[in-house]
């Protein structure tokens, strides 16, 4: 018998609420319980990741390549001072606490004291997304697999697989825009990215979003701002897929089968902003390395865990899956994007420019 392939047609996208009189929620009722569950629930999940959590503070920040151009050769050359013999990964210690730990920046270096810098340069939080989230998310994964989709964005800077860039961003041009990826598609697989989209809104925003609340305020504060703006100028496009509002969490996300093995930074990243990576299924290998004076280590990243960091500060890299496999989610905001919230305010009769 030849196995049942799934029907992306046949999803059923979630009930919208109704209230007792039969009509929809307003925005303003469904952003209080967003926030009432942000408070109640999510932050007791995150609250529990202090109990047991390991801390490393950092001697020396690092900043080489903050105010350098972007070009890959500055972040070879890094590596090269580092390790002129030649970087052998198995040799750089295995850091892997039982739970949930955060490696934070010097207190005294100026770096550290910006405005919107997060209190660590990386933490990782153990059983973030359930077990059943995980499910959802690799069943819309594979269902958008299986109708087949274009790659439009290149990552040879990276990796030799490239993934699919899906969201808003402001990379390659002046104004935000919905990326190539997920608009130039078969309507086929436009729904599937919308079922995607449906599912991490559900399983991934809501935990964000409570730990930024809990560990970067001011940074989440600014996204909001920006995600205002954002879904003013993009009205259209948020109106026909209503899905790929984050709610201010990220603005888009890259997710791919294996590892980016190539010692990268991600430029386009923002400079003060957190990059979530969440891994599904089962595999062995795929460990997150980071190649830094004083933070040289391998990091693993269990399934259902999400490690935050900021990948345009820290060269970083992972190892190849050595068996199963490996669904990488990273959920990340460009610098440019983030910038605009700086330029624009909302008014109730439409932006004024600042």
């Amino acid at each position: 018998m030849s196995p049942i392939k799934p029907n992306v047609q046949l999803f059923q996208y979630p009930q919208k609420y109704k209230t007792r009189r039969g009509g929809k929620k307003s925005a303003s009722k469904k952003a209080q319980k967003l926030a009432l569950y942000l408070e109640n629930i999510q932050s007791k999940r995150v609250a529990s990741q202090e109990e047991d959590r390991t801390e490393e503070t950092l001697k020396v920040y690092p900043g080489d390549l903050l105010n350098v151009s972007k070009n890959k050769l500055h972040v070879e050359n890094l590596v090269e001072e580092q390790f002129p013999e030649g970087l052998i990964t198995s040799e750089l210690p295995l850091y892997d606490p039982d739970n949930s730990f955060f490696i934070l920046p010097p207190k005294d270096s100026v770096e550290a004291n910006r405005p919107f810098h997060p209190p660590f340069l990386a933490a990782r939080f153990e059983h973030m997304i359930t077990k059943q989230g995980q499910k959802e998310i690799l069943k819309a994964w594979k269902g958008l697999k299986w109708v087949g989709f274009k790659h439009h964005a290149r990552e040879e800077n990276r990796s030799s697989s490239p993934g699919l860039h899906l969201g808003v961003w402001e990379v390659q041009q002046s104004f935000p825009k919905v990326t190539r990826d997920t608009r130039l598609q078969s309507p086929k697989t436009i729904q599937a990215i919308d079922r995607l989209f449906v599912v991490i809104g559900i399983h991934v925003v809501p935990k964000i979003l409570a730990l930024l609340k809990r560990y970067a305020p001011k940074q989440l504060d600014r996204q909001l701002r920006t995600n205002r703006v954002v879904k003013r100028l993009l009205r259209k496009e948020f109106l026909l897929m209503p899905s790929l509002d984050f709610n201010g969490a990220f603005f888009c996300l890259a997710i791919k089968d294996g590892t980016s093995e190539i010692i990268h930074v991600d430029w386009n990243d923002g400079l003060d902003t957190i990059t979530w990576l969440i891994a599904l299924g089962e595999w062995e290998g795929g460990t997150i390395v980071i190649v830094y004076k004083g933070v040289e280590r391998r990091i693993p990243l269990h399934a259902g865990s999400m490690f935050g960091f900021m990948s345009r500060t820290l060269p970083h890299f992972t190892t190849p899956v050595t068996a199963g496999c490996r669904t990488i989610l990273t959920c990340f905001s460009d610098s440019n994007l983030l910038n605009r919230a700086s330029k624009f305010t909302l008014h109730h009769q439409g932006i004024l420019i600042l």
